[in-house]
């Protein structure tokens, strides 16, 4: 009856020898699995987190969608009220012209009175010659002829002006449509980015979180594969070297050998990395090029969010210099990057303590805070950004925006 339990503990000890005497054989398989597990399971829930701040971003976007396409509208019927405006002038002058020489006429045929029938009676009748009447006859009608021009050029410039006026009662009924139409997109957007505030940012401070965990669990997965990788090459060196003899007395080391040739470049994320300006819930499109007032056309990309959210520096820099309030701009930022490009923050509703011209600034320090000073007084809040590479003229910032948001 011991016997059996003599067999089995001798099996156990065994084993156990075994598992103790080699650990590095069986050790490292355990915990690459366990570490491709973990890591598996970490990218599934950054990519839903991703998921669901992509889903919410893309709601806040058509939200901003709405009211820039609004905005558009409006600006280019208040451009098209100018133009119909200027032309009800210039119609208004010209029948004015018209009315004079009208009047003159008018004028000229009542003061002939009875005398200028007389003279039109004498002209028909007075004569026993018929070809005397004829010419007579024939004096008459260019004379009629005229007056009749006048009139119709009076007529004619009369209904221009009033086709003219209803396009200009056509265009400002669909200004009002469109102030209201805007004024609800506005109240609209700005209410969910508000709604939205705290969990957009615990999402995104989430998103952040998970791909800082998972850059670090690919840098140790990589630290314990180079590890293995030289613990098998050193095993095996160790095995090579114990099966070969050597006929040199001395013993030495085999020569030649070690190359440290191998890459250690890593992953580059430029100079000092790039921050989205905007650091809270936001919404924007790319609406380079709108029209704006006085004929302008828009030279940056307007970020839609909450008052006095915060705005960061996108890269480390010096602030060149900031304004107050004043111009079209506002409480305004420009920002020299060490990349060597130049940004423009405008509309804010103030500056962070502590900036001015000449301050240096980390990427991702706060420096102001969006409002809608300046051209947009009344508008909505939002940051007016422009990139101008080298210090130069501004390019569309929409594609580095989205790149980075």
């Amino acid at each position: 009856m011991r016997k059996p339990a003599l067999w089995i503990a001798a099996l156990a000890f065994t084993m156990s020898a075994m598992f103790l005497a080699a650990p590095q054989q069986i050790h490292p398989r355990f915990i690459a699995t366990a570490s491709a597990a973990t890591l598996t399971a970490a990218q599934a829930e950054l990519t839903a987190a991703k998921a669901e701040l992509a889903a919410r971003q893309a709601a806040l976007d058509t939200l901003a969608q709405r009211y820039f396409d609004a905005d558009h509208q409006l600006a280019d019927t208040e451009e098209r009220i100018t133009v119909v405006q200027a032309d009800v002038g210039r119609a208004s002058a010209d029948l004015a012209t018209l009315q004079v020489r009208l009047n003159e006429r008018l004028r000229g045929i009542y003061m002939d009175g009875d005398m200028g029938s007389l003279v039109v009676l004498d002209a028909i009748f007075g004569s026993d010659e018929l070809m005397n009447v004829l010419n007579r006859l024939d004096m008459l009608s260019r004379v009629l002829s005229e007056d009749e021009d006048v009139f119709s050029q009076v007529e004619s410039q009369v209904a221009l002006l009033e086709g003219i006026k209803a396009e200009l009662g056509e265009q400002q009924q669909a200004q009002k449509g469109l102030l209201s139409e805007l004024d609800q997109a506005n109240q609209d957007a700005l209410q969910a980015l508000e709604d939205t505030k705290d969990e957009y940012n615990a999402l995104r401070e989430k998103v952040r979180r998970l791909e800082a965990e998972e850059k670090k669990r690919r840098e140790e997965e990589a630290a314990r594969l180079a590890a293995e990788s030289a613990r098998q090459a050193a095993a095996s060196q160790a095995s090579n070297g114990s099966q070969t003899t050597t006929s040199s007395s001395s013993g030495g080391s085999p020569s030649g050998g070690s190359s440290s040739g191998g890459s250690s470049s890593g992953s580059s994320v430029g100079s000092a990395g790039w921050h989205f300006p905007v650091q809270g819930p936001n919404s924007f499109i790319n609406d380079w090029g709108y029209a704006r007032s006085g004929g302008r056309s828009h030279k940056g990309t307007d970020i839609m969010t909450a008052r006095n959210t915060p705005l960061v520096a996108v890269v480390s820099g010096v602030v060149s210099r900031t304004s107050s309030g004043s111009g079209l701009g506002g409480i305004t930022i420009w920002l020299n990057g060490d990349d060597g490009n130049s940004y423009y923050y405008a509309h804010l509703t103030s500056i962070a303590s502590g900036i001015s011209g000449g301050v240096r600034v980390s990427g991702g320090q706060t420096i102001g805070y969006a409002g809608n000073t300046g051209n947009a007084r009344g508008g909505e809040p939002h940051l007016h950004f422009e990139i101008h590479p080298g210090g130069g003229s501004a390019i569309n910032p929409y594609p580095t925006l989205i790149a980075n948001r």
